[in-house]
């Protein structure tokens, strides 16, 4: 379906601005499937593994670069902790998203709401944590909304909606054809099976295009609950409005929270949250997911991204300027805690800082910090204005260090720049 490759230690010059989590390897398989040009990277001090490619935007000329990874165990913190550290390793990412399959809501009295496996739910309503609440004399209340999804992909989803109802439904392309993967194909229609009280109930006629799934655009409801209980089920449906029930997706708003980034999730059903579970419908609706995040993607615009580098910068700072560069700036003890490592990051121009690959490690976070700003035109500037606004004007090894970047680093800005 795709040109695959496996480069360790190599990585593109473009900055990464979508990031993809998927909670099991079924889903970050059928993720992979439809990722252009996957590469592995590791980051240092990052347990996790990624995967990166790119994906088409609105934009034929700039696509998305992405990374890709899967979480150790299901789970919102979980899940809160692994988009921290994306977001961590990948400054550059702008939006998370959370992408595989979840428990359906059917509603057979209500066609035009009703959820079939197979289905896909785009999260234009939202992450509902329903466990996340207040008792007040034996009634629950939620504690506060789920903030933090994407714009642009709410802009993006109302494009593919508009294309759909002219007959455009680009997702489909990856759901069938000689070339889909056999563990991935639709499961049979009569294995489909609703039941109600132990009763089999069937599915109203609502419309659908057989044999391929129906797009709903609702709220997904996510907490640390294994649901399997359909009472529970429809009884938290009629209190929230939701079409699917998982346990990712309010983690990966928290997560994205603590870095300012946006957020969205796109849930393929492969059972009813009831007690008739099989994962047979796993693979199908991990790959309908994945194939709606890819249409997704490809209706929206590039995300801004840091400034584009200027090579002859980096051409006239030698690796041995860079090299004398570093060991003064970590002669200055400001330099050397994480915390004010941060602070000088942030005081960089935006899209130097967006650049910079964080570490603990004082060495190669301050390594990253200096090839950062050589990559930019205004690095030079940007690094020595950093400079004066987190070290005291009075420290004697900062005094040093702008000296030796003075004299070793030319200027070559030009006016106006």
């Amino acid at each position: 379906m795709n040109t695959h490759s496996t480069v360790v230690g190599e990585w593109p010059m473009a900055p990464v601005s979508v990031g993809i989590v998927t909670a099991l390897p079924v889903e970050y398989a059928a993720m992979r499937l439809v990722v252009e040009d996957l590469r592995t990277r590791t980051v240092d001090d990052d347990r996790n593994h990624y995967q990166s490619g790119w994906l088409s935007s609105s934009d034929p000329g700039r696509p998305h670069r992405v990374v890709v990874t899967v979480l150790p165990e299901d789970g919102t913190r979980n899940a809160a902790a692994i988009c921290a550290d994306l977001l961590r390793s990948f400054p550059s990412v702008r939006c998370v998203v959370m992408a595989g399959i979840a428990g359906g809501v059917p509603a057979p009295a209500a066609p035009d709401r009703h959820v079939r496996l197979g289905d896909v739910i785009s999260a234009t309503g939202g992450v509902v944590d329903f466990d996340h609440v207040r008792t007040v004399d034996g009634a629950d209340h939620l504690r506060r909304a789920v903030s933090g999804l994407s714009t642009d992909l709410l802009r993006a989803d109302r494009e593919l909606q508009t294309g759909e109802l002219g007959g455009d439904r680009p997702w489909e392309s990856w759901l069938s054809g000689d070339t889909l993967p056999a563990r991935f194909a639709r499961p049979p229609a009569d294995t489909d099976v609703l039941r109600r009280a132990g009763q089999v109930v069937h599915h109203p006629d609502d419309g659908r295009t057989p044999g391929l799934p129906r797009v709903h655009r609702a709220a997904i409801g996510s907490a640390d609950r294994l649901l399997r209980d359909a009472v529970r089920r429809d009884a938290l449906a009629a209190r929230h409005g939701i079409r699917a029930v998982e346990m990712e997706s309010s983690g990966i708003a928290v997560g994205a929270a603590l870095r300012s980034a946006q957020w969205y999730a796109v849930r393929g059903i492969a059972d009813y949250c009831d007690g008739a579970k099989n994962d047979l419908w796993h693979p199908y609706a991990a790959l309908a997911a994945a194939a709606y995040v890819r249409s997704l993607l490809g209706a929206c615009h590039p995300f801004p991204g840091p400034a584009a580098p200027a090579p002859a910068m980096t051409a006239e700072l030698s690796h041995e300027s860079l090299r004398l560069i570093v060991d003064a700036l970590l002669d200055i003890e400001q330099l050397r805690d994480e915390g004010d490592r941060r602070a000088f990051v942030a005081c960089l121009p935006r899209g130097i800082a967006l650049a910079v690959a964080h570490s603990p490690r004082a060495l190669i976070h301050t390594t990253a910090i200096v090839r950062s700003c050589a990559q930019h035109r205004a690095g030079r500037a940007g690094l020595l204005q950093a400079l004066r606004m987190i070290v005291p004007e009075e420290s004697v090894a900062s005094a040093q260090a702008v000296r030796l970047i003075e004299s070793l680093w030319p200027d070559r800005a030009q006016p106006g720049e």
